[in-house]
């Protein structure tokens, strides 16, 4: 064989290798669009929807906390409007982080830049699969409440008192329920731990479905409100119930 035609079968082969590369990396992080039901829960009365730097900001009239949350690996921020959108209606200005390549690990300290933007308002952070895990990290380092969608902290957090509620549904494929029950050991004492029957990993949000996972048990929209509900719950024990005077705000 000359070393024409062998130059070309080797180029040949690396255009094949690279558009595999390609295929699969497309195929393990491409993004886990919002649906519609995401773009209508931003329609609640009340609210001013706002793109900042950091993210999209969904902020009452009268905020009394900021709650800045990290959305699961490739998944859009919005997507957890259903959720979320009754808290921000509830008093509390809700940050929809946005991170590079939609993988929340890159942009650890991003929760920061939003509390920066508003450094009258209490900070509590969130995060949904592994944007958990980058808000557990923050929360740890920070001293600052922690909220988690079926998510865990990497480390054990177990010494530490901070104020945690971590909800995981009784239908992750992801993260079943016995291996959650074994990782939330690592959460920080005195968290509050709920399974919400029916629930499965992608129905946290308005995503569509996650490969691995299994299917809800139950209409989405019974979850989002138990959910939005546990959330209020958690966010209201932390006693801020009378928001900044309006002068304090931006």
């Amino acid at each position: 064989m000359d070393a024409r035609r062998l130059f070309l079968l080797f180029l040949l082969a690396a255009l094949v290798l690279a558009g595999a590369v390609v295929g699969v990396a497309y195929y393990f992080l491409r993004p886990l669009k919002a649906e519609a039901a995401a773009q209508e829960a931003l329609k609640a009365p009340g609210l001013t929807v706002r793109e900042a730097p950091y993210g999209l900001e969904l902020i009452p009239k009268a905020p009394k906390a900021l709650l800045a949350f990290y959305p699961g690996a490739r998944v859009d921020p919005l997507a957890y409007a259903p959720v979320l959108a009754p808290v921000a209606e509830a008093g509390y200005l809700v940050v929809f982080l946005r991170v590079p390549s939609g993988i929340a690990l890159l942009a650890k300290e991003k929760a920061l830049e939003a509390k920066a933007a508003h450094p009258n308002l209490p900070l509590v952070v969130g995060g949904h699969s592994l944007g958990g895990v980058a808000a557990a990290e923050l929360a740890q380092r920070e001293g600052l409440p922690l909220l988690l969608f079926a998510a865990y902290p990497e480390g054990d957090l177990s010494g530490e008192a901070l104020p945690t509620l971590a909800l995981f549904g009784t239908e992750d494929g992801l993260l079943p329920p016995q291996e959650a029950r074994e990782k939330a050991k690592r959460l920080p004492k005195g968290a509050r731990v709920v399974f919400l029957e029916g629930l499965n990993h992608a129905g946290f949000g308005a995503y569509g479905p996650q490969k691995g996972d299994k299917p809800a048990q139950r209409p989405r929209e019974a979850l989002w409100r138990e959910i939005s509900q546990e959330v209020l719950l958690f966010l209201e024990s932390l006693g801020w119930d009378t928001p900044p005077p309006p002068q304090a705000l931006r």
